[in-house]
Formats: structure tokens, C-alpha cells, sequence
């Protein structure tokens, strides 16, 4: 694609990008690398390492129904027909930064994200492509690196709620960052109401500020996104900020301030830096994360797109 990625920024949008929700429209949608075949083409090529295959109940309340499963030796095009008839939300990790053809179109972004936000300089950025089912959902959650989303398939409604307690309490967010519970955060129906709603058609660009969670009801059609997570100073710092006061609170203390300036901060970056190298060195770093396990197997011929898999 030699036109800019990018189609109506504008100065309000870079006065709030990051700090507010945004809306904006990209060309992504019109480029041959999301066709059925150039998708089908990655799946058969991205290394299964990097693809998550998932399914989900019906209530929107119900995250403990998020579960994964495999895909077996099922090829790319077999693989959309499951998810467009059935139940299913396939995560390609690092498909946008990673793979030779989609990376040309994540440097192309990045680079214009850049030039139109002046000072907008990610120390790390990733981009995975998330391919859906018309009725699939994404649970409440909220996400520790800053994050937007590319949409180009399908029509979903994206819910979008404050970063702040009761919507988001600071100690789900340490237990996030601590990896005691996955970014799925309890979730209450009478928040829509606080809710930033939009629903996104092909070519709809969003984003919001770090850690407001958020959710996602497909709509129509086969879902196809882009989601792009960056580690910035800022989250770096915020984070580091959080997690620290997570260890403190591990340690009986109770603290109070989620500033991300002044000498409390930088001792707190020294203490989650240092409570790291001691999950490292102790070898209590990267636990998995309830949830993991395998439960299915993709599956054409079934309802859903999928086959439970025998319990014991």
C-alpha cells in the first residue's frame, strides 16, 4: 500500500490520542492482505506457537468460560470456515510485526503514528491480527500495554469504560501485572451506561487511554482486526508503579499512591525492578495462567466449530 495508512487525523485527535478515546478511519481494509486467501495464507505459514484458538460462552459476565483449544492440522482456508460458521476468536500474535508481507503495513502505521503525533516514540510495539465469529465476544478486560485497534472486517461493538475504580480497582490490575489472574477483570452490566459504545465498521480505527478496560460483542460477518500494543515510558513507568505497590501489598503494607513522578515513584521502579530478579532468580516468574489448558479442537463439521475434548 504506497497511500498513508491513516485518512482523517486530525489536531484534536493527537491532542487526545492516548489520553482520550479516539476514533479515527484507515485504508487497511481495502489492501489484498486481509482477502480470504491471503488469510488463509498466513495461518498455514504463522507459527502455531503464536496463534491462540479460543471460544467463549454467551454471558458477558461469565469470563471463566474463555477457554482455548487447538487447531490440529486443519489449513487456513478450513480454518475461516470454522470461525465464519462457527464460535471461535483466533489470535495471530505478532502476524503485523513479524510476518515479511503484513510488516511492510505495521512499519507504514507506526511510521505515520509517529510523524502525526509529535513526541509519540514506543520503546517496543507488536501487532497480531484477530480473526473472528459473527457471534463471538471478548470479555471485560484490561490491558497492561497501551493499545489500539485497526478494524477491517465484519461490524463489532466495542465498549470502552473509565481506567478508575469501581470500573477498574487497583488491585485487580497488580494481580494483572503479578500474572495471579489473566487481563479478564470482574464486570458489572450496569457499566455500559459509563461506556464509550462504538460500533466499528471496515476501515474504523479506535483507541483509549492505558488499562480502561473494555469490551467486545461481534455484530456481523466474519471479524477481522488489527491490535497494536506498545510499551511506552509511560506505561513503563505506570506499570512499574502498579506491580510495585502490588509487592507491597504482598508484604503487608498498604499502599496508597499510583503517582508516576517524584522520588516515590522512582523508589517503586527500583522495588519492581528488584521484585522481578527475585522471581527470576527463584524461578516464580512466568507461572501460567489459569486458563491455558487445552479443552477442544477446532472442528468444521461441529456445532460451534469445535469438539470438547474428553474430561478424566
Amino acid at each position: 500500500m504506497t497511500e498513508p495508512v491513516m485518512v482523517d487525523w486530525n489536531s484534536e485527535k493527537t491532542a487526545e490520542f492516548r489520553r482520550g478515546v479516539i476514533q479515527a478511519r484507515h485504508r487497511l481494509h481495502r489492501a489484498e492482505e486481509f482477502s480470504d486467501d491471503a488469510l488463509a495464507a498466513l495461518l498455514n505459514r504463522h507459527p502455531r506457537e503464536l496463534c491462540d484458538f479460543c471460544t467463549m460462552g454467551d454471558d458477558p459476565a461469565d469470563r471463566e468460560t474463555w477457554r482455548a483449544g487447538d487447531a490440529g492440522e486443519l489449513d487456513g482456508h478450513a480454518l475461516l470456515q470454522a470461525v465464519r460458521d462457527g464460535k471461535l476468536w483466533i489470535n495471530l500474535r505478532d502476524a503485523m510485526n513479524v510476518d515479511p508481507v503484513f510488516k511492510p503495513l505495521f512499519s507504514s502505521l507506526m511510521g505515520q503514528l509517529k510523524h502525526l503525533n509529535p513526541g509519540f516514540n514506543p520503546m517496543r510495539a507488536y501487532g497480531g491480527i484477530l480473526i473472528s465469529s459473527p457471534r463471538a465476544q471478548v470479555f471485560y478486560h484490561a490491558d497492561v500495554s497501551e493499545t489500539f485497534l485497526l478494524h477491517v472486517r465484519g461490524r463489532k461493538r466495542f465498549r470502552i469504560y473509565p481506567p478508575q475504580a469501581p470500573w477498574l480497582e487497583d488491585t485487580a490490575l497488580e494481580d494483572i501485572l503479578h500474572k495471579d489472574q489473566t487481563e479478564d477483570v470482574p464486570y458489572e452490566a450496569q457499566w455500559d451506561a459509563d461506556a464509550a459504545q462504538i460500533d466499528l465498521e471496515p476501515g474504523d480505527f479506535v483507541s483509549w487511554p492505558l488499562h480502561a478496560p473494555h469490551r467486545v460483542e461481534n455484530l456481523e460477518g466474519l471479524n477481522v482486526s488489527i491490535t497494536c500494543e506498545m510499551v511506552t515510558k509511560q506505561s513503563f513507568m505506570k506499570n512499574a508503579v502498579h506491580h510495585a505497590n502490588g509487592a507491597m501489598r504482598r508484604l503487608g503494607f498498604e499502599p496508597k499512591s499510583t503517582k508516576t513522578t517524584g522520588a516515590e515513584a522512582w523508589g517503586k521502579l527500583v522495588l519492581s525492578k528488584t521484585w522481578h530478579g527475585w522471581a527470576k532468580l527463584t524461578g516464580s516468574a512466568g507461572k501460567p495462567l489459569p486458563k491455558s489448558e487445552t479443552t477442544f479442537d477446532v472442528d468444521v463439521s461441529s456445532e460451534d466449530g469445535l469438539r470438547d475434548r474428553a474430561t478424566i
